[in-house]
């Protein structure tokens, strides 16, 4: 992978860790405002990531591959193979005694047997695959790696939001919850790592992980943020969500539209 692809990687990585990890500090305590807001957050976060996978990542794929048959087989290989790992490692992380709460994105709360432990290794294997997801958009292109590095981020806000409130309940005080809940971040660097490793092999290696890129984007908004949107009724609440919703994908379709993207 050029150098400079790998800075531009890096530094979105950090930059999407760092957004994440603040909203999660500055969240910490005002339920009033998970309550009001993240189901929003989710709703843009929801749009960016399918129309990223579909405007920008698919087609970069084919673009750089070929339209082959192999490009559907890693997509379609792709999300089956994420619901298997998604069930092993909850089978896993919920195999310990110590019951805490987790908050979701729309604000209700639920009652897990969850380690502390567990859930660090768990956000760190979801933080690898999102280190892996933007450098290899970064290796098609500048535009195609911030806008996946925007995508990712705004899923993340709510997701690492969940864990610091998970590590609060368990007991920790603010400041061991933050330091613990950085540490799923060297998963993204890992996942950065994996595909420099791959760009060094030369070829078109590197973009063989588009397509699996893809299938993440498209799992996690199916199947985790989607139902998540599903908790909203008031009239007023629901066309909010649609114009949040739609207004991620447009966004990401003016950047596919611009010169050069």
């Amino acid at each position: 992978m050029h150098i400079a692809i790998l800075a531009h990687a890096l530094l979105a990585v950090f930059a999407l860790e760092a957004i994440a990890m603040l909203a999660a500090w500055l969240l910490r305590r005002r339920d009033y405002a998970l309550s009001a807001f993240l189901p929003y957050l989710v709703s843009v976060a929801t749009g960016l990531l399918l129309a990223t996978a579909l405007l920008h990542l698919l087609p970069e794929a084919i673009a750089s591959l070929g339209n082959t048959p192999r490009v559907w087989y890693l997509l379609a290989g792709g999300i089956l193979g994420l619901f298997c790992v998604e069930q092993i490692v909850a089978a896993i992380v919920h195999a310990g005694d110590a019951s805490v709460v987790h908050v979701h994105a729309h604000g209700h709360s639920h009652h897990h047997s969850l380690r502390p432990a567990n859930l660090i290794v768990a956000s760190s294997l979801h933080s690898f695959l999102d280190g892996v997801s933007v450098a290899a958009a970064f290796a098609a292109g500048p535009r195609v790696g911030w806008i996946t590095a925007l995508a990712i981020s705004l899923h993340e806000v709510p997701h690492r939001v969940g864990d610091f409130a998970v590590l609060l309940h368990a007991g920790y005080s603010a400041t061991s919850a933050l330091r613990m809940a950085v540490l799923p971040s060297l998963g993204a660097l890992l996942g950065v790592a994996l595909v420099a490793a791959f760009g060094a092999s030369g070829g078109t290696a590197v973009y063989w992980l588009l397509p699996i890129s893809a299938a993440s984007f498209l799992y996690i908004a199916c199947v985790n943020l989607l139902p998540e949107l599903r908790h909203q009724h008031s009239r007023l609440a629901v066309a909010l969500q649609m114009l949040c919703l739609f207004g991620g994908a447009a966004l990401v379709a003016l950047v596919a539209g611009l010169p050069g993207a």
